[in-house]
């Protein structure tokens, strides 16, 4: 047997292995993947890079293969390792976003995607897109943690009193709880369906933020503050506005639509 053979047999192991982690936990120690994630990647990169689609991977793995693929401008393998990648993340949003509705539940995975899509598109990666190589679970955790926010009220807590045809309950209020959900528009289409209605005179509301502080407050009687536990208040959505401004935004709606129901009387 060749000599040179054991000298060269432990550089070859050595580039078959991943390379260390660059950032340090706060106590110094710097960040080391799991045995078992490291073991993969040996195995994957002892393979044809053409292959690994076909293999069922930690998700932790798939971080570092999506990695490599994306410097080797790979786009077949690099996209159908990102979609398992994601497909794995979906169980982990859904377990710390339970009891929202089907609008919010979307609204949190989109956000966590694109959270995730930017840990994996850092060149150099933070300590939190390094993470995602050490633990993967707690980084989707705390993304979706970050998608739900502190105020945004669970289906379950605040729903319409009206079933729809597969006799679910239609949870109108929460989907109205969201900054990008416009209040006025939704009851004037509702409106509209009714072929008229006393909702028309919101038209004579000249100041958006009164009109819908009154939508919100008399159409669907949420509370000026101090509500139940995870129900939405006037309070909050106008933060920092004072719950007495917020009556008097009230008042001049109710004000307005009273003079423009006397113009057409």
């Amino acid at each position: 047997m060749d000599p040179s053979f054991h000298d060269q047999e432990p550089q070859e192991t050595t580039q078959m292995r991943a390379a260390p982690l660059m950032c340090f936990r706060k106590s110094g120690e710097r960040y080391t993947r799991h045995q078992a994630v490291e073991n993969e990647i040996a195995l994957a990169l002892d393979m044809p890079h053409t292959v690994w689609c076909d293999q069922s991977w930690r998700i932790e793995t798939l971080v570092h293969l999506i990695r490599l693929r994306r410097r080797d401008n790979d786009p077949h393998v690099l996209g159908i390792l990102t979609y398992q990648f994601f497909e794995r993340v979906k169980p982990i949003v859904n377990r710390w976003s339970r009891g929202y509705g089907p609008a919010d539940s979307e609204e949190i995975q989109i956000s966590v995607a694109n959270e995730l899509g930017d840990l994996l598109n850092e060149a150099p990666p933070s300590r939190t897109a390094e993470y995602l190589e050490v633990d993967a679970a707690t980084v989707v955790k705390q993304a979706t943690l970050r998608a739900i926010g502190p105020g945004r009220p669970k289906a379950q807590a605040f729903q319409s009193a009206d079933r729809d045809e597969d006799g679910q309950y239609t949870p109108i209020v929460e989907r109205l709880a969201s900054e990008e959900l416009n209040a006025e528009e939704h009851l004037l289409a509702e409106e509209e369906d009714e072929a008229g209605g006393a909702l028309r005179y919101l038209n004579a509301v000249t100041d958006p933020r009164h009109r819908e502080a009154f939508i919100l407050r008399h159409i669907y009687n949420w509370p000026l503050k101090d509500g139940p536990d995870g129900v939405p208040t006037l309070c909050e959505k106008f933060k920092p506005v004072s719950e007495r401004q917020i009556r008097n935004w009230i008042n001049t709606a109710i004000e307005q639509m009273r003079e423009a129901h006397g113009e057409e009387s």
